[in-house]
């Protein structure tokens, strides 16, 4: 028999509140322009200071905190983790939303503005559903974790930190909190991030010979990388919830430095490999495989000379159905919607992705925003799905800490 008692204390206007409060404090970081995620993480220090629980601000870099909340049961037990970053992407050119992106507009069901989807969202979701549990006197076991911290959307050092720290050394199960469409995922695709500069001389256009052009061996390397795809591709196959690993060239310089004009042949061209693994795939092998293209094309074209730098690895993750923390994630979901779950993957790596692979805590990525709307113009969420999702955050917590008793 399912326990209501948590359920009742979400109050449904209050999320919605929250949700536009935290969408309306911009929290882009921009080192350039003075944009960080102070301003929001304070926000989030002082309501939970002012709902009583214990909270730690945790510095990762100047005007860049981690927030971390504690709620502890009567008695000893496991320890449950939440966590949902503060920091937002880019706007682009604002002139082209339809709804000014920080101002949160709620407009026939949804709220609009950046973060609304990816994950203020979710944030707003994992404070109403601690609070409930909190209002409702319930005596639970253990103790449930608030891990708000900076930086997903670049190199995740705010949750590498939040580890370093040691915040996460008794945690047993952790529910993240992204726009999954309230898709369950134990899944998560890994990233390897590369820059690859080939090197060449500078020469006159009109004398191309005096020089070495880097621009066609770095088209040369390119079309390697597109067909290692697409053996990997046929290796490996389309995994039931990742889908196809992807070897994916985004940015193209050259000269990487400077500005390039017509009739200068370059002396460096530069291309950033964005590069997401499904199970089967080793990150080492890839790196491996890729250097040794260098000496593939160098042993056709003696002048050719490339060098790689790795400036991120993220392992794929998984999570087995069987592990507890997904079990109680899909016994609320059962519970609160009164159908049977979607599993899924997440495309993207997640700070879930460091839990896992550091200190090997199961963890499940779930939350409302559809999985396609985050980092778009008129990023918006639908607000039926963001109280439900406080519903299923608050029971998959009860279910978690209570599954022995």
């Amino acid at each position: 028999m399912m326990d209501k008692r948590a359920i009742e204390h979400v109050d449904e206007e209050e999320v919605v509140t929250l949700t536009r409060e935290l969408v309306s404090i911009p929290s882009v970081y921009d080192p350039e322009g003075g944009g960080n995620e102070e301003r929001a993480a304070m926000f989030v220090r002082d309501r939970l200071v002012g709902e009583g629980f214990e909270v730690h601000v945790d510095m990762v870099a100047p005007h860049r905190p981690n927030v971390i909340a504690i709620l502890k049961g009567g008695r000893p037990g496991r320890t449950v983790l939440l966590e949902a970053h503060t920091d937002v992407v880019t706007t682009g050119d604002v002139d082209e939303w339809r709804y000014p992106p920080f101002e949160a507009k709620l407009i026939e069901g949804k709220i609009y503005g950046r973060g609304a989807c990816d994950t203020k969202n979710n944030l707003a979701s994992a404070i109403i559903a601690a609070k409930a549990i909190k209002d409702s006197g319930i005596d639970f076991p253990g103790k449930i974790v608030l891990c708000f911290p900076v930086d997903e959307e670049g190199m995740m050092t705010g949750i590498k930190h939040f580890i370093k720290r040691g915040w996460a050394d008794d945690v047993d199960g952790a529910i993240i909190c992204e726009p999954e469409d309230n898709n369950l995922c134990p899944d998560i695709k890994g990233a390897i991030r590369a820059i690859i500069k080939i090197k060449g001389k500078m020469a006159h256009g009109a004398m191309p010979l005096t020089g070495i052009n880097p621009n066609p061996r770095m088209a040369a390397l390119i079309l390697k990388l597109q067909d290692f795809e697409r053996r990997e591709i046929e290796r490996l196959g389309y995994h039931e919830y990742l889908g196809y690993p992807s070897i994916t060239p985004t940015v193209v310089m050259s000269p990487p430095n400077g500005k390039g004009q017509l009739n200068v042949v370059p002396e460096e061209s530069l291309v950033a490999l964005d590069i997401r693994t499904i199970p089967g795939q080793d990150g080492e092998s890839l790196i491996g495989r890729i250097e040794g293209m260098f000496e593939e094309l160098k042993s056709s074209d003696e002048k050719f000379r490339a060098e790689m730098e790795v400036i991120e690895k993220r392992p794929c993750t998984h999570t087995d159905k069987g592990e507890l923390i997904v079990r109680a994630v899909d016994k609320a979901y059962r519970e609160i919607k009164g159908e049977e779950p979607v599993y899924n993957g997440v495309p993207g790596a997640t700070d879930g992705t460091f839990l896992w692979a550091w200190k090997h805590i199961p963890v499940v990525v779930t939350g409302s925003g559809k999985r396609d709307v985050p980092h778009q113009r008129d990023e918006y969420v639908e607000i039926d799905q963001l109280i439900e999702t406080t519903k299923i955050y608050t029971q998959a917590i009860i279910n978690y800490l209570f599954a022995d008793e």
